[in-house]
């Protein structure tokens, strides 16, 4: 495990608790709720659909889908199992097929999209950076065959531990009246531009005020290894984690507002066995969610919601999950692959 991994997995764990410190003391009360907020957990930081994770997000290619996150994002919402941040990922509940045992396909198969160049110096691959609508992305990745020797590309025999690690940081901005007019000059409401999100009507989620402007600065990263990639393995083994934050700054109707939010998860020692031409889920390991949400408005104190899931698996072909809502916990049960959480 490298000191960059192992890092990564300390703040993924502590970056919900970290954003939690604001100072509120001369504040008056907010008509916002936590409840009025929980949207904003529905849908996962821009780019996040580019990082290792359990998290089903948007790519920052397809940022202005996402929208701002205190509108929960047009498109987002709990999926039907009940998991935050567009859902527990389809590898993670036995929803992709292997198709084969190359260690390219099934779930957490393959490498970089990207040939990349081989730095002997780390035995790393790297991709060049890319940039789309503000946001900067690193990837890059180690493949080492059985024996542990570092592999100048990924090869669907050979290949037997995969590391990827990738990075975005970026901002994003949007302003109401000129997202409002296409490049044509016509009003088409802001469908087609960063900000197509931001609730119903432009609205600030929970409240009756419209965004106006708005300022996202955005930073999240994740790492995650695979081993049993190679020809004959008979099962995989997935240790990652994930962990972004997203600040903004904005007016609105109401007034300015600010709105973070901070996001992570870990994976430690999911299994999934390989399986000739059919799905599998995992039948061993655990997944921790969490993320984090306030909203403030200038003289009005803040409202902050958290949540945490916690996945285990055990070999059944039910996932045992525990839910806490902004301190309150509940013991639920998932089917696998598909259904919805039963809770009490």
């Amino acid at each position: 495990m490298t000191q960059s991994y192992s890092r990564l997995l300390i703040l993924a764990g502590a970056v919900v608790g970290a954003s939690a410190c604001t100072d509120t003391t001369a504040s008056p009360p907010s008509s916002l709720t936590q409840a009025a907020l929980m949207a904003a957990l529905a849908s996962a930081p821009v780019g996040y659909g580019d990082l290792s994770t359990s998290y089903v997000g948007v790519t920052a290619a397809n940022a202005s889908l996402a929208g701002l996150w205190v509108g929960g994002g047009r498109d987002a919402s709990f999926d039907r199992g009940g998991f935050m941040g567009g859902g527990l990922g389809d590898a993670f509940i036995g929803g992709i097929a292997f198709g084969g045992r190359g260690g390219h396909r099934g779930p957490f198969g393959g490498g970089l999209k990207c040939s990349g160049t081989f730095d002997a110096a780390t035995g790393r691959v790297i991709c060049p950076d890319e940039t789309d609508d503000g946001v900067t992305i690193k990837r890059s990745a180690k493949y080492t065959d059985a024996a542990g020797v570092a592999q100048q590309a990924f090869d669907t025999l050979t290949t037997n531990t995969v590391n990827l690690q990738s990075a975005l940081t970026g901002t994003l901005t949007f302003d109401r009246g000129a997202d409002d007019v296409d490049e044509d000059g016509h009003r088409d409401g802001g469908e087609h531009h960063w900000g197509r999100g931001r609730g119903s009507g432009g609205r600030l989620l929970g409240d009756t005020s419209t965004v106006l402007t708005a300022t996202t600065t955005i930073n999240s990263a994740s790492s995650r290894t695979v081993s049993g990639l190679a020809q004959n393995s008979t099962q995989r083994t997935v240790d990652g984690a994930s962990l972004g934050t997203e600040s903004t700054v904005g007016t609105s109707s109401r007034g300015s507002f600010t709105a973070t939010r901070a996001v992570g998860d870990t994976t430690l020692g999911l299994i999934v066995p390989v399986l000739s031409e059919t799905k599998a889920y995992p039948t061993a390991g655990t997944v921790i969610r969490q993320m984090q949400a306030t909203l403030k408005y200038t003289g009005e104190d803040a409202v902050t919601l958290s949540r945490r899931e916690v996945v285990t698996y055990d070999g059944s072909a039910t996932a045992k999950v525990v839910i806490t809502d902004n301190g309150t916990t509940k013991t639920c049960t998932r089917p696998l692959p598909r259904g919805p959480l039963s809770c009490s």
